[in-house]
């Protein structure tokens, strides 16, 4: 794949097909195959077969702090640390946890930001294979060929798998709210997590359904969970949008996804599908994804605007309102800029130094 101009962040590090690279990715999944050309889909596929206690962790029992709450049939890992309280279900791991993983995490301890309680429930199997044969993506709009598309059928189109990062908008965000106090909550450093999605690309999608021809580059393209998911908005739906020469651009690899590290999506990650937008923040990554819109402008969902935005210092949520700022161009977050922390040494963690330790070796981590 070629690769278009774009600014060089931490969320753009993917493999791609037919591109070697320098940058090692883990050492398995840095393996001969992904250098010799063999492609990203193939390395990813490799990775997941040889690293299976790496990339999926059994967590089976639903958390004693979820119980008596919509959600309180999803498995959840204990250690998870939520900074919302008990819900909406919104956690990161503890960023030592986290660096252990190794590059590739497993969506057990994948931050997750929801607004709501996970709205596609099932319990069972026998549940989880009824949503997944139901399930149904609209797709409308500027195109030639509306198609209502099943899972199965969804399916049909290319296979393809990469490591993606996903960072939200707010990582470390906590320390920003000592200095002085946002709108957001308190994330802390591991607000991010590498792992595999598998899917299409949306373009091969827009194609199947003969989008219609943009070269103004003025068309978008929308994109909604289910309506009535949350309490805000027209529909109650979370949806975005992006421009459709972005969508078109093979090399951008905009996804529709299924799978997680080789496995079905789980419930808080967006099963059975979403979106993947690789370099943009986690916050334009619609889960539960069930409509895609070709339109002549960008979304008009309520989360789209209200959601993921930087002001300038003196603008106040209530003058932002008032004045607008929240429509204005100028202010989205889409694309994310490199961020670091330090994991060790951990926070308030004490090295000892004295004349016995000296010439001993301490190996300083972070990202």
């Amino acid at each position: 794949d070629t690769l278009a101009p774009r600014p060089r962040c931490l969320s753009n590090l993917r493999g791609f097909d037919n591109m070697a690279t320098n940058v090692s990715l883990d050492r398995l999944l840095a393996k001969d195959a992904f250098h010799k050309g063999a492609g990203a889909t193939v390395c990813a596929a490799q990775y997941i077969k040889e690293a299976p206690a790496g990339v999926w962790l059994d967590v089976a029992n639903v958390d004693e702090r979820d119980k008596g709450t919509a959600d309180d049939w999803v498995p959840r890992h204990p250690e998870l640390v939520r900074l919302t309280g008990l819900h909406p279900f919104n956690c990161e791991p503890p960023l030592t946890l986290c660096m252990q993983q190794g590059f590739i995490c497993p969506p057990q301890l994948h931050y997750v930001r929801n607004h709501g309680a996970v709205p596609v429930k099932f319990e069972t199997a026998e549940k989880k294979q009824q949503v997944w044969e139901d399930w149904r993506i609209d797709v409308v709009g500027l195109v030639d060929k509306p198609l209502k598309i099943s899972m199965a059928e969804l399916k049909e189109l290319p296979f393809r798998q990469l490591p993606v990062l996903l960072v939200c908008a707010g990582n470390r965000r906590k320390e920003q709210n000592m200095v002085k106090q946002t709108i957001g909550f308190s994330w802390g450093p591991t607000a991010w997590a590498t792992t595999i999605w598998g899917g299409c690309r949306l373009c091969d999608l827009l194609s199947a359904a003969g989008v219609k021809d943009d070269p103004e580059g003025k068309l978008h393209v929308h994109f909604r969970g289910p309506a009535g998911e949350l309490p805000k908005g027209d529909d109650g739906s979370y949806g975005t949008s992006v421009p459709l020469y972005r969508a078109m651009d093979p090399s951008m690899d905009i996804m529709v996804v299924w799978e997680q590290n080789g496995r079905s999506l789980m419930p808080d990650h967006g099963f059975p599908v979403r979106l993947i937008i690789p370099g943009y923040i986690g916050g334009r990554m619609i889960k539960w994804l069930c409509h895609i819109e070709v339109g002549a402008a960008e979304s008009s969902n309520f989360y789209h605007f209200m959601d993921n935005r930087v002001l300038p210092v003196g603008v106040t949520p209530e003058s932002a309102t008032a004045e607008g700022w929240w429509y204005k161009p100028d202010y989205i977050i889409n694309e994310l800029n490199i961020n670091s922390a330090m994991a060790s040494p951990a926070h308030d963690e004490t090295l000892a130094i004295s004349p016995d330790s000296l010439g001993e070796e301490y190996t300083i981590k972070g990202y």
